[in-house]
C-alpha cells in the first residue's frame, strides 16, 4: 500500500510536469506546422529539442529516468521499428534512438489541430484503417518510399496502449511491410507503462528499462512468422525487465 501523503506528493510533481510539458507540446507542434516546407533536417531539429526538453522535465520534476540495452543492434540502413506500447513515454523517447523516423498513425490523428499538422509536417503515414486491403497497400507503398529514402519506419503492432500485465494480439501490418519490402524488423521492449501508466496523472519515479533486440530478417518468412517472432521476443523481454515492486504499487501483483 502506497502512503497517501507520498501519492499526494507525486501528484503535485506530476501537476508541475504537465504545466511545463503541455505548453511546449503546443509550441513545438505549432512551429513544426509552420515549418512544413523547411528542410527535413530543420524539422528533425525541432523534434529533437522537444524530446530533450520533455525527457529532461520528466527526470528533474518527476524523477523518471531511463536506461537502454542493445544499441549495438541498430542496423546502419533502413528498417522497421516495432515497439511495445504501454505508455505515452515511448511516443516521446523512442525517437531519441532512431533518426530520422516516419510514424504510422491513424488518419484521424492528423485532423487534430497543431498536433495533427505536426504529424503531416513529419510525413507521417496516415491510414484509414477501415479500408482493409487498400490501407495495407498504402502502408506498403509509402513505407517502401520512406525507407528507400533512409527514413526509419515506426509503428506499434498492438495498435493501442496496453497496460502492464495485459496483452493484445500483434497486428500483421508491419510484418506485411517487412515481408514485401525486405526490410528487417527491430523489436523494442520496455516497461514504461509501469511508471507512466495509461490514463494516469501520476508519473512514478524510477528507471524505465528499454531493450533493443536484434534485427529480424524477413527472408523466407510469412508475415505471420515475422510477427510471431516479434511478439514472442517483446513479451518475453518485457516480462524479464519488469519492475515487480512497481507492479505491486500499481496493484497489479
Amino acid at each position: 500500500m502506497v502512503n497517501p501523503l507520498y501519492r499526494f506528493w507525486l501528484g503535485i510533481r506530476s501537476t508541475i510536469f504537465w504545466i511545463t510539458f503541455l505548453p511546449m507540446v503546443l509550441l513545438s507542434a505549432s512551429v513544426l506546422s509552420l515549418a512544413f516546407f523547411m528542410p527535413l533536417g530543420f524539422r528533425i531539429g525541432i523534434i529533437n529539442f522537444w524530446i530533450s526538453y520533455s525527457l529532461g522535465c520528466l527526470r528533474l520534476i518527476c524523477g523518471l529516468k531511463y536506461e537502454v540495452e542493445g544499441l549495438e543492434n541498430i542496423p546502419d540502413h533502413g528498417f522497421i521499428v516495432m515497439s511495445k506500447h504501454s505508455s505515452t513515454w515511448e511516443t516521446i523517447a523512442i525517437q531519441r534512438f532512431f533518426r530520422p523516423m516516419v510514424w504510422v498513425v491513424k488518419r484521424e490523428l492528423t485532423l487534430i489541430p497543431f498536433f495533427g499538422w505536426a504529424l503531416k509536417s513529419m510525413n507521417a503515414i496516415a491510414l484509414n484503417r477501415g479500408t482493409g486491403r487498400k490501407a495495407i497497400n498504402q502502408l506498403v507503398t509509402e513505407s517502401r518510399q520512406s525507407m528507400d529514402q533512409g527514413r526509419i519506419l515506426m509503428l506499434f503492432p498492438e495498435g493501442t496502449r496496453v497496460p502492464p500485465g495485459q496483452t493484445k494480439p500483434f497486428k500483421l501490418g508491419g510484418a506485411i511491410v517487412s515481408q514485401r519490402t525486405g526490410y528487417s524488423v527491430l523489436p523494442i521492449a520496455h516497461n514504461a507503462g509501469e511508471f507512466w501508466p495509461r490514463h494516469s496523472w501520476i508519473k512514478w519515479p524510477g528507471t524505465i528499462r528499454v531493450v533493443i533486440g536484434k534485427p529480424i530478417d524477413p527472408e523466407g518468412k510469412s508475415p505471420e512468422q515475422i510477427i510471431g517472432e516479434v511478439a514472442n521476443w517483446v513479451l518475453a523481454e518485457c516480462d524479464r525487465i519488469s519492475d515487480k515492486s512497481q507492479l505491486q504499487r500499481l496493484g497489479i501483483l
